[in-house]
């Protein structure tokens, strides 16, 4: 089920009413001109604050700078991300790799136009008490994940095939949700073991999660959740691409700059996000750490030519080398150029960095 925000449009006209008063550069002739709807899917059930980058860019009127009114839709799982994406229920997708370069080798198309996050979030967590000490431990048990839609048990699977394991036999895979309800799976020994990612552990551990993580061999080069689009829209509608990346350059550098002011923006846009009971003080400081966290992967290198969004060739060859020898793929993609486009990564950085450091310094609550 997609899940959008309602308020969004609303709280869109306001951001672009509050820039041209404030003089933030987008002016009569943009506010006026006609507004393009996107639909986006992230992979979360629930977003949460190392996501905040994407309502922030609507609050801060980044969106509407670009001629985007931008519904963000929370789809639990990158693999109901791809298919949703696939039928053209969303425009955009975020979306783990190991789906697309499942989708892809059996002739369905998808390109991915922006590296979002630049280096592996998932992994395999127990607790820091487990008896599970390496993969290999996992022979025989259950692992929670956020649902059995997740790209996560595509790349487990990749890593337990790696090490002689068989994923269809030698373990089993339990829907557990996030936040409290994976938490309680793991601590009352429902599950053995979860496959989440960064940020999700990152609020069980505030919760008082003690975990230790088990990684695969090589997944340290692979990069994770990834922006993909299908490839008319590459032709049809370059400008969107274009510049849904480069608003979401300007948040994600906004958001590193004043990470309390991105985690105000994301409770503003989806109140569900506060935590009842919780003071706003201690759920602000848990939010601000998530983000932090998050954001040691989403920076982008600043070699001349790369920059916001931009491929390194040899990493998706690691990719599909990873996906073809972990059985995520049975038939390897012949064309890695296929994939990945960095077309559009001279237009995401096409922007003042100056001025958008400037203004998250100079934002009051």
């Amino acid at each position: 089920m997609i899940r959008g925000n309602g308020g969004n449009r609303h709280s869109q006209l306001l951001a672009v009413m509050a820039s041209v008063v404030l003089g933030t550069g987008i002016g009569c002739t943009a506010a006026s001109a006609q507004t393009k709807e996107v639909r986006f899917g992230l992979p979360v059930a629930a977003i949460n604050s190392g996501y905040c980058m994407f309502p922030a860019a609507t609050r801060l009127g980044y969106f509407a700078e670009e001629g985007l009114s931008v519904k963000i839709n929370n789809i639990a799982g990158s693999t109901s991300v791809v298919q949703t994406v696939l039928s053209g229920r969303i425009d955009i997708g975020a979306a783990t790799p190991e789906p697309l370069f499942k989708s892809n080798s059996q002739g369905d198309r998808l390109v991915l136009v922006y590296n979002y996050i630049r280096h592996p979030t998932g992994s395999v967590a127990v607790p820091a008490d487990s008896p599970i000490k390496t993969l290999a431990d996992l022979r025989g048990k259950k692992i929670g994940a956020q649902s059995l839609a997740s790209g996560n048990i595509l790349l487990t699977n990749g890593l337990l095939s790696k090490i002689g394991l068989n994923p269809a036999t030698d373990v089993s895979y339990l829907s557990v949700g996030v936040g409290g309800q994976a938490f309680q799976a793991l601590r009352s020994k429902h599950v053995d073991a979860l496959v989440l990612f960064d940020s999700l552990y990152a609020q069980m551990e505030v919760m008082g999660a003690k975990l230790r993580y088990l990684y695969g061999e090589g997944q340290d080069k692979l990069f994770s959740t990834q922006f993909l689009v299908k490839p008319e829209t590459i032709e049809q509608n370059p400008a969107m691409i274009a510049g849904f990346g480069r608003a979401v350059a300007k948040a994600t550098l906004f958001a590193k700059e004043n990470p309390e002011a991105c985690v105000r923006m994301l409770w503003q846009e989806f109140p569900a996000s506060r935590i009842p009971g919780m003071a706003e003080s201690e759920q602000l400081a848990n939010d601000v750490a998530i983000l932090t966290k998050r954001m040691e992967i989403l920076l982008p290198s600043d070699k001349p030519g790369q920059g916001w969004g931009y491929y390194e060739p040899e990493s998706i060859t690691a990719w599909i080398n990873f996906a073809m020898e972990g059985g995520v793929i049975d038939k390897k993609i012949e064309n890695p150029d296929s994939v990945y486009t960095n077309r559009f990564v001279p237009e995401f950085n096409k922007f003042d960095k100056a001025d958008v450091i400037a203004k998250a310094k100079a934002w009051k609550p």
